[in-house]
């Protein structure tokens, strides 16, 4: 196989307007006419999808004019993004009809967009919109022109199997899968003569000591929220808020008994201090600036180029500090998240597809000059040749930030660059906190289809951040708050959420 890198790892706008449209009429409590739909759409697609690329001779695919594409993550326009989508015309002959949108409003403007008619040829989702989608019937079938391509036997495999649904691939993972572990200040473990804790016991025994014995310690441990396990492991204990398979079922976490453990610990370290008190409100952003402030002892989050980032914008404000990535405590489990995967409208023809995959998403894939765009940006602009490896240069919107990617992260590239001049180098908080969920982070399966689900989402994450709210700033109990979790639950149908997902 040709990579094995760090982790070892159509046509439906009508039917789709529909959907939400049902959606809205019915509410949760009404799914028969849903699933047919859904039932309906889903043959539809595989019909379709079946035929798609079948005798494709992928190197007469001709090359499109244009291509539009949705972004929200990597190169933004204060950032140079003129210049990214500059040079992709240079490089390619491809006018990009390029559209950048923040993270926060991104997947609203891709369900709007197909409500609109105006949906992007080519664009990212997150496991959770992947799987709606496909069950919408709103994106291609892209297997026949994987394998034509080649490009499947140049990815590790357990990608392809992450990604796939009923042996069928819908989507190309932008890249390797990242985990998250816990950074904890190590100068003051040090000034206090700790050791890096191993068990949960000594571990709240590090956060009160930093609570009590470090000065300009204001918070011992911050979170950007409190329903995902990935952000807060130490507390979880291997407890899951969302959807899990436990003995190859599929499991409401919630309602697992490890649940009201994890949350009479947070409940408990919130009581006492330990867990930030606007962790419940906190976004990723306004987590890492209070780690970033020097007045926080601990924060999971991702490994990688973000323990190189934590460390380097900590030591701005703190030049004495140290990091440590530490490996998972006791009873903890660092998750892997699940692949972020580029799909192509599926309202487009079969021409068209294929002329999306092979001149933009292949191309991101090549091992040469497309894999440098998307990986390092525009030379000169982004980054800079030194001797025979990449020097990223400092972002265009604050210069005291070195920029690390353009919109892939090399370091977790799925395919091998070919081009031997274009070496990185890593910091040593970068490689160390690879090296710690390497060793022990765990693989998270994509959520299955069910439509059920797809009509309640919202809502049931509502009372799930509603329920873990309540209870760790005390004002219910761990039993009554999840008993009213059940009910809740109960009637958006969740045993029949489950039964779809199990199928």
């Amino acid at each position: 196989m040709g990579n094995k890198t760090r982790s070892g790892l159509q046509k439906a706008a009508a039917w789709m307007l529909g959907v939400s449209m049902i959606a809205t009429m019915t509410g949760c409590g009404s799914t028969e006419t849903v699933q047919e739909s859904t039932a309906a759409a889903g043959t539809q697609t595989q019909s379709t999808a079946t035929a798609e690329g079948q005798g494709t001779d992928y190197a007469s695919i001709s090359k499109p004019d244009s291509i539009s594409w949705c972004s929200h993550d990597g190169m933004s326009p204060e950032n140079g993004q003129t210049e990214w989508d500059a040079e992709f015309e240079k490089l390619t002959g491809i006018k990009l009809e390029h559209t950048y949108v923040t993270g926060n409003e991104y997947n609203s403007k891709i369900e709007m967009d197909y409500a609109a008619d105006t949906v992007p040829d080519v664009f990212d989702l997150s496991s959770t919109y992947y799987s709606k989608y496909i069950a919408e019937g709103a994106v291609a079938d892209l297997t026949d022109l994987v394998h034509e391509s080649g490009l499947y036997d140049q990815v590790d495999e357990s990608l392809w199997e992450q990604v796939s649904y009923n042996g069928r691939i819908y989507g190309v993972p932008k890249e390797v899968p990242q985990a998250c572990g816990t950074y904890m200040r190590k100068d003051w473990l040090d000034r206090l003569g700790l050791e890096v804790p191993t068990t949960y016991e000594e571990f709240i025994n590090v956060l009160e000591q930093f609570r009590d014995n470090i000065p300009e310690c204001q918070v011992p441990y911050t979170a950007p929220g409190l329903v995902t396990a990935q952000y807060i492991p130490d507390f979880y204990q291997g407890a899951y808020c969302g959807f899990t398979k436990v003995d190859g079922k599929w499991v409401d976490g919630m309602q697992e008994p490890e649940m009201a453990a994890a949350l009479q610990n947070m409940q408990d370290a919130y009581k006492e201090g330990l867990l930030d008190m606007e962790a419940i409100t906190n976004t990723t952003a306004t987590a890492r600036d209070a780690w970033n402030s020097g007045n926080t002892g601990a924060f999971c989050y991702w490994t990688g180029n973000w323990g190189q980032q934590l460390t380097e914008q900590l030591q701005k404000n703190v030049p004495d500090a140290e990091v440590i990535c530490i490996p998972a405590i006791e009873g903890a489990s660092y998750l892997y998240s699940t692949p972020s995967v580029h799909v192509i409208n599926g309202r487009l023809s079969d021409e068209e597809i294929a002329q999306v995959f092979k001149y933009f998403i292949h191309y991101m894939h090549d091992g040469g000059e497309g894999q440098v765009l998307f990986e390092f940006g525009v030379e000169g602009v982004h980054w800079e040749q030194d001797g025979d490896h990449v020097k990223m240069l400092p972002s265009l919107s604050d210069p005291t930030v070195t920029l690390n990617k353009a919109y892939v992260l090399p370091s977790s590239r799925i395919t091998e660059l070919q081009e031997a001049d274009k070496k990185m180098e890593y910091v040593k908080a970068y490689t160390d906190s690879l090296a710690v969920t390497d060793a022990c982070a765990k693989q998270q399966n994509f959520q299955p289809v069910s439509a059920t689900y797809n009509v309640c989402a919202a809502d049931l994450q509502t009372i799930r951040e509603n329920t873990v709210a309540e209870i760790v700033t005390g004002n219910i109990s761990v039993e009554e708050g999840l008993q009213n979790y059940k009910d809740q639950v109960t009637a958006l149908n969740m045993d029949q959420i489950l039964i779809e997902m199990n199928q």
